[in-house]
């Protein structure tokens, strides 16, 4: 374990880029190298919003408010950092893949502290800042759920029953168990750290290369199977499923859910946001006003934003949800016949 201070942080104003056709639906912010390729965003507190950029190394924090931009160098060289989370204190926790440690960074006193993982090659890859402050990560091919308590800076492994299950995608529920997706095992999974036993349930049909995992208020847990193109809610009281079918598209990247319950997906190859409300039951589309840039991330904030990534070229951007209207469950179809035909 090491305890560094945080470098000098490069700070820069991002210009923003508007939709032509709307300028106050979706705007979009290109980052100062091309190639950075950020990964993982979360919305923090104070408006801020954090990410990572992979390629370049580095941890970022942006202002919304005056578009200012601050990178911090992560300690380890060449890390891979690929998922982020908030605590509920303001620290911000992210995996470091090839690095194989745990990294946090400290707001207040910028400073970085990165923990190494006890178990070799474990691969963290998404990480969950549980409510309770303790930090769990997945290991992407090792079969290990991970917790860190950063009061005793202990960790604490879990295997994972199904082996190269491929576990990817954390989320919390009210009762404060962790669910998450098996990929290759085809399996949603839950794990309650108050008994410290797991939980699987094989996901419908042929192999569907699950992935993405919300909780809602409700604590209905919301996953999509890739296969059959469909989005699943799942109810852990009964254990039975609702599908619904998404809109043509070319691949799923992540899955968020927002305050409100509304659903919201992204979609890198056809280069637009999908939106799901729960209440009516209907799929949305919002095309990016910049063609080709692949979104890759995203997060749906508290204050009705929805932040993203995009990879080529390097960007951040949001959709403002609160300017993007409603569906309005009350639309019905009449069709009026002719005059003379019906008798």
């Amino acid at each position: 374990m090491k305890r560094l201070a945080a470098l000098a942080a490069v700070v820069v104003a991002l210009a923003a880029r508007a939709a032509m056709a709307d300028d106050t639906l979706v705007t979009e912010y290109p980052l100062p190298a091309p190639s950075a390729f950020p990964t993982a965003i979360q919305a923090g507190a104070g408006g801020a919003v954090w990410f990572l950029e992979f390629q370049a190394n580095l941890l970022a924090r942006f202002n919304p408010r005056d578009g200012a931009l601050d990178e911090f160098h992560i300690p380890s060289a060449k890390s891979e950092p690929m998922d982020l989370a908030i605590d509920p204190r303001g620290v911000v926790w992210f995996t470091e893949q090839d690095a194989n440690a745990l990294g946090r960074y400290d707001p207040a006193s910028g400073a970085f502290e990165e923990f190494l993982l006890p178990t070799p090659k474990t691969r963290p890859a998404s990480i969950l800042a549980a409510r309770d402050g303790r930090v769990w990560m997945l290991g992407w091919s090792s079969d290990l759920l991970v917790r860190f308590d950063p009061a005793t800076k202990s960790f604490k492994e879990y295997r994972i029953p199904t082996a190269r299950g491929n576990a990817y995608d954390l989320a919390e529920d009210g009762q404060g168990r962790l669910w998450f997706i098996q990929r290759a095992a085809n399996t949603l999974t839950m794990f309650d750290p108050a008994a410290g036993k797991f939980r699987e349930w094989p996901v419908a049909g042929q192999p569907q290369s699950p992935l993405g995992i919300a909780v809602d208020g409700k604590g209905s847990v919301w996953y999509l199977k890739m296969i059959d193109n469909q989005l699943t809610r799942f109810d852990p009281k009964t254990g039975k499923s609702d599908y619904w079918d998404l809109p043509k598209n070319k691949g799923t990247q992540e899955i968020a859910i927002g305050p409100d319950g509304v659903l919201w997906f992204v979609q890198g190859t056809d280069n637009r946001l999908l939106r799901f409300d729960p209440a009516v039951r209907m799929f949305e589309v919002f095309d990016l006003p910049t063609g080709g840039v692949r979104p890759n991330s995203l997060c749906a904030g508290a204050d009705g934003r929805v932040w993203f990534t995009t990879s080529t070229p390097a960007g951040i951007g949001f959709l403002d949800a609160r300017k993007a209207g409603k569906v309005n469950q009350s639309l019905r179809t009449r069709v009026n016949a002719p005059k003379g035909l019906l008798r």
